[in-house]
């Protein structure tokens, strides 16, 4: 009997918004389909294999496009004597091993261990009431409609048509050691905040690359 090949699909992508998702135990939450969303865009390739395949659950993931074609590749790649399952124990060599249940793992932030990495001790408290500025793309075009968030805070602006933001702070938030943070399913960047100045730099954001999101399945290929 001739060897089937697995396939990593999302047969129906999630049209919820990312960003209006609530946070719940470490991940997006979303409401349609009621389950957490795991967000494997900062994940290698192995490590996404490892998750789907162990889990005991179905997962909702949220990852690019490139990432899907490269794990089916290696997939259909994987050699003929060979099952599927010890193929991927292969590719995994090397990788941690997530906790049982990949809906209880926590995902390290890379934003939070930036931000853990600016500290100083010659930072001196901020006492702006306002903070603004311009967010453009590379070819420093202004980009409109883009929430920018003071990260860990409740704050936030949107830019207008300049690509200008304005974001009002709260009088007991210290801006010392704070990145300006802009998530979205097209773009995505961190500003590091100067403290001692209203206007802050150019914050330059680059396109991400197209991200897909929904119900991940393993199906069967002739």
């Amino acid at each position: 009997m001739k060897a089937r090949s697995r396939e990593i699909t999302i047969a129906e992508p999630c049209t919820q918004s990312w960003e209006q998702m609530q946070q719940h135990n470490g991940h997006n939450f979303c409401d349609a389909c009621q389950k957490c969303v795991i967000d494997f865009t900062g994940y290698t390739n192995e490590a996404i294999l490892q998750a789907i395949t162990t889990s005991k659950t179905e997962i909702c993931g949220r990852l690019f496009q490139t990432q899907l074609n490269q794990i089916n590749y290696a997939l259909i790649a994987a050699p003929a004597n060979r099952s599927w399952m010890k193929y991927l124990g292969v590719l995994a060599i090397g990788v941690s091993v997530f906790a049982q249940d990949v809906q209880a793992a926590t995902i390290k932030n890379n934003i939070e261990l930036s931000n853990a990495s600016l500290k100083s001790a010659d930072d001196k408290p901020s006492k702006l009431k306002v903070i603004y500025g311009y967010v453009l793309d590379g070819d420093n075009k202004p980009l409109k409609g883009l929430r920018v968030t003071l990260l860990n805070t409740k704050l936030f602006a949107i830019t207008d048509e300049n690509g200008k933001y304005t974001i009002k702070i709260d009088a007991n938030t210290d801006l010392r050691n704070r990145l300006l943070m802009i998530t979205t399913m097209n773009y995505g960047g961190e500003l590091k905040i100067n403290a001692a100045k209203e206007k802050q730099a150019n914050f330059v954001i680059e396109k991400r690359k197209s991200v897909i999101m929904g119900l991940i399945a393993i199906k069967s290929k002739p």
